[in-house]
């Protein structure tokens, strides 16, 4: 798998945003930064490579339309594009952040929250593209 992409996912927030990467086709919830902060730490995640797709969790309300925070998302994304030349590819965020807090709820542990919903948003990701 030397040739298959680095992926990265992005839980964007207005005051916080979770990382995650996949190596070997299983995601892995890596961080969280101040919003602020976003590209320092994904120029240090992304490193010297050049094979990256970066997936960016889109909010959609639930009958598909965009919602006001996912037009934050599509401005973030314009971003990106200035600050990085690999594909950018929106994924359906819905429920990821409920859906991590069920999990740390489950096991009885406290976790990251966003860098958590980041790993979810990769693994729709992954899921669809087998």
């Amino acid at each position: 798998m030397q040739n298959s992409p680095r992926l990265i996912a992005i839980d964007y927030g207005t005051k916080k945003s979770g990382i995650a990467y996949a190596e070997s086709g299983f995601a892995f919830a890596w961080k969280t930064v101040p919003t602020g902060d976003i590209f320092p730490a994904l120029h240090t995640c992304i490193g010297e490579r050049e094979n990256v797709r970066i997936i960016l969790g889109m909010p959609y309300n639930i009958d598909g339309s965009q919602s006001a925070h996912g037009r934050r998302v599509l401005l973030f994304q314009e971003q990106l594009r200035e600050h990085f030349p690999f594909p950018i590819i929106l994924v359906d965020e819905g429920l990821t952040s409920a859906e991590a807090r069920m999990n740390f709820a489950s096991d009885n542990t406290q976790g990251d929250i966003d860098s958590e919903s980041a790993r979810l948003i990769l693994e729709r990701y992954l899921e669809d593209s087998r």
